[in-house]
């Protein structure tokens, strides 16, 4: 999208490949890169958990009554079938899915029905020793959720960090912390299960601070009306980690073991981030290679923004009791409430009721991810260019995005569950959703930068931990609610979602501002602390 850039008198030559690249294109790839990592990182135990363990027990099937424990576990529509093939109603059974008697496995995300025996490891089929983990259904629980444990602790002092010591350092140092501790998965998964709770809890502690961070590095670096374009480029890349990790960790798994998923992706983070500590630069004042045009253009977009003094002091009560920052938070919840069902339950609906196959599952699972990308990067480009030329005003932008990303979603999730066994109009309304809901960026998710450039890394860092601890509950409501893995059961679920998508939506656009708040600025904060003293001085005298 075309801007005016601020001209400069001194003449710039660039004397290298690396000069003539924009600052703040090569920011987008770095930190684009670095987000599919930072995924990568978080659901590779998700995939790989799959070859980790070993004993399986299936569940009850559609007339109810609980098969054996050395029966197989047959899909609801595969089932359903089977006993009612009606013509026309249901599709045929193809390769690709699963057929009465044939065994499903999966991960705890992917329909994995496991046994209550001790943890332990068992030898496989080839004779290798300690190859598998024999985990309980709680224990394995635990392993998967214990990233999470640690994420949601760290959200709000990585942003304080990033605004105080600069997101080079913080981004960095997660991701090297995050990638060392990967490489140690395999030896604290044969040590002891305990010990790779542990483990996975202090990788999550190390990436939680990843997303408060960017949003302090694009109030320093992106201009205002260019920011829903780079966040929902840069941002929705977690979009990217998912599609791109959940095949090749399959791969990775077919032609080595399991170990190499963690090898890899550990590897991987370390190489990004010795490009990251190279190229990366806090502001554009630091960075040796920008052009004095490109310098001009960032200082002269954020001159409004930099005219703010910020205040000496976190004015944390003035953001805890922000309406509109509340009003931003409970979209947040709603927007993640559906993306970590489609994270973490995709797969089970997918293999338990439409009965995909494990290899069919890991493409089909990762394509509305895909299609979110696409839909974030659409909506970002669109953003910009209808604010920048005067056809919609930012604040309205953002309730017509906000609507996109969480209404429709909300709509087609219940439209998924009533398109029955028809497993191809239910992948196709799935992308048609997810694609919607990656106009995020250009709607709520810009809103905190809108509010507060200064604390915009405190700001998300206090939605996302909210929003977070909220959405910790979806696998223990999604399997309270799916005791049966009936199709009316999920249809419960998919209602369920779309109520707080709508609830959220309605709080967001009812109470949404996109100016600047008081408490961003110096002068406010030092007249809250007067008003505070005179009260107190008059409390005192009375």
């Amino acid at each position: 999208m075309a801007m005016e850039v601020m001209a400069s008198d001194t003449p710039y030559t660039t004397n290298s490949v690396s000069d003539s690249v924009p600052a703040r294109l090569s920011l987008g790839i770095l930190t684009s890169l670095g987000v599919m990592i930072l995924y990568m990182m978080r659901i590779n135990m998700s995939v790989a958990i799959v070859a980790m363990v070993d004993v399986a027990v299936s569940r009850p099937d559609h007339h109810n009554t609980t098969q054996p424990s050395d029966a197989t576990a047959t899909p609801y529509c595969i089932a359903l079938a089977g006993v009612n093939d009606s013509a026309g109603m249901y599709e045929s059974v193809r390769e690709d899915r699963v057929t009465p008697g044939e065994f499903w496995r999966g991960g705890s995300d992917a329909g994995f029905f496991l046994s209550t025996t001790e943890a332990t490891f068992v030898d496989n089929p080839d004779g290798e020793e300690n190859s598998k983990l024999v985990l309980t259904g709680a224990q394995k629980g635990l392993i998967l959720g214990s990233f999470f444990y640690g994420y949601t602790i760290t959200n709000i002092p990585g942003g304080r960090l990033a605004e105080t010591y600069g997101t080079k350092k913080v981004f960095g140092g997660a991701i090297l912390l995050g990638g060392l501790l990967t490489l140690l998965t395999p030896l604290a998964a044969r040590a002891h299960y305990i010990l790779l709770i542990v483990l996975r809890t202090l990788i999550g502690l190390s990436n939680g601070v990843v997303y408060p961070s960017l949003n302090a590095m694009v109030a320093r670096w992106i201009p205002p009306l260019e920011r829903p374009r780079f966040m929902s480029i840069t941002y929705m890349c977690n979009t990217m980690g998912t599609v791109i990790t959940m095949p090749l960790c399959g791969l990775l798994i077919a032609w080595l073991d399991w170990p190499s998923v963690f090898y890899f992706t550990g590897g991987v983070s370390l190489l990004w981030v010795l490009f990251w500590a190279i190229f990366m630069y806090d502001t554009p004042q630091q960075h040796p290679r920008i052009s004095l045009d490109e310098k001009n253009h960032i200082i002269q977009g954020l001159k409004e923004e930099a005219n703010k003094k910020k205040p000496s002091r976190t004015p944390w009560r003035s953001i805890m009791t922000s309406i509109p920052l509340w009003a931003t938070t409970f979209a947040h919840i709603g927007s993640m409430f559906g993306f970590n069902l489609l994270l973490t339950q995709l797969p089970t609906y997918m293999a338990t009721i439409l009965g995909f196959s494990i290899t069919s599952n890991g493409i089909l699972s990762a394509l509305p991810f895909l299609t979110q990308f696409i839909g974030a990067t659409v909506t970002g480009i669109l953003g910009d260019w209808m604010v920048t030329r005067g056809y919609i005003k930012v604040k309205n932008s953002r309730r017509l995005f906000a609507t996109v990303s969480l209404m429709m979603p909300g709509i087609v999730l219940v439209v998924v569950g009533y398109t029955g066994c028809k497993a191809s109009l239910a992948v196709a309304f799935l992308c048609v959703g997810t694609a919607c809901a990656g106009a995020i960026c250009s709607g709520h998710l810009a809103n905190h930068l809108d509010l507060s450039p200064n604390f915009a890394g405190t700001a998300y860092g206090v939605s996302n931990t909210l929003a977070f601890l909220v959405t910790m509950c979806v696998p223990v409501i999604v399997g309270a609610m799916t005791t049966q893995q009936t199709l009316s059961q999920w249809q419960s679920v998919f209602w369920l979602a779309a109520g707080v998508y709508v609830l959220n939506w309605l709080i967001f656009v009812v109470f949404l501002a996109t100016d600047i708040q008081p408490w961003n600025n110096e002068q406010s904060e030092e007249k809250a602390d007067r008003t505070l003293e005179n009260e107190q001085f008059l409390a005192e005298k009375a």
